[in-house]
């Protein structure tokens, strides 16, 4: 019941700096955005000392849950909003930041709190992975909402309508820079990802599950990587897939794929089970047959 309430209490720290910025499209509050800062911070302290309490619970395996993994990925995120809210005060960035934070933090509720590995797994190659994935996934998400955004400002100024109060977004440039980098980052992290996770499990000492290119998660992470692959290959080679709307596309298709991945680890994960445990669930379930056939005989 501890770790709920502090999860409940530092996602109602963004929900109040989101709810914030939602009040800036239709009045002019006093304070407001010093009062998103601050009500983002909170929970940026709160959920540090979350995760931080958590490390010292477990120091053997750290944050080695897919719980825990999805509190860091909406850490990073969180930090990633109040680095923007200090260069770019002036615009609605929390609008899109702050809903992915909330997310990160919804699907940690709903996945395990059990150790991914055991502790005879290689530790050093678990962390290279983790953190792979960690910084592949931040960038797809940075990577949508900025394509988000940069479709968005492309219709107002389409149709005219110029942001005088209210929503305020970067320029098109700017966006279009920052779709651009978040798409070779995710490449970089998600190709890094897979090598090192397929490393991580061949590595495995005293391990009898095999490595399975049909499991959903190891399907749904390698398609991905072929695709930000393909995407990264065709935007740097054909010049007008670096501009615009392209970028903006490809970005929004990777966060799909992105989706997949993460439905796969939280529904359909074997990839990702603590070693041991499939062969424990098949003696678990024999157990009971060879005993009534010993008490028969």
């Amino acid at each position: 019941m501890d770790s709920g309430i502090n999860i409940i209490c530092f996602a109602a720290s963004y929900a109040v700096a989101l709810a914030l910025e939602l009040s800036g499209l239709w009045a002019t509050v006093r304070f407001r955005r010093m009062g998103e800062v601050l009500a983002a911070a909170a929970g940026l302290v709160a959920h540090t000392w979350y995760l931080g309490r958590r490390v010292a619970e477990q120091p053997a395996a750290p944050l080695a849950s897919q719980q825990e993994w999805f509190l860091l990925a909406a850490w990073v995120l969180a930090v990633v909003y109040l680095a923007a809210r200090f260069y770019y005060p002036s615009k609605s960035l929390g609008l899109f930041l702050l809903p992915g934070v909330l997310s990160l933090i919804g699907a940690a509720t709903l996945a395990p709190a059990k150790p991914l590995v055991s502790f005879e797994a290689p530790r050093v190659w678990g962390i290279v992975h983790g953190l792979f994935l960690l910084v592949g996934t931040v960038a797809v998400l940075v990577g949508f909402l900025a394509g988000l955004m940069y479709l968005l400002q492309s219709r107002r100024l389409k149709l005219k309508r110029l942001p005088t109060t209210g929503l305020k977004l970067p320029s098109l440039e700017w966006l279009e820079h920052a779709n651009s980098r978040a798409l070779g980052m995710a490449t970089l992290m998600m190709c890094g990802g897979l090598l090192s996770g397929i490393i991580t499990r061949l590595a495995q000492k005293g391990s009898t599950l095999k490595f399975s290119w049909t499991d959903p998660v190891v399907i749904s992470l390698a398609a991905m990587t072929a695709w930000l692959l393909v995407a990264e290959v065709f935007r740097r080679v054909y010049p007008a897939a670096r501009q615009g709307r392209k970028v903006a596309y490809l970005t929004m298709a990777a966060f799909g794929f992105l989706l997949l991945v993460l439905a796969a680890v939280l529904w359909g994960d074997r990839f990702h089970q603590p070693y041991g445990t499939a062969e424990a669930t098949s003696v678990e379930r024999i157990a009971p047959q060879t005993l009534l056939r010993g008490g028969e005989k």
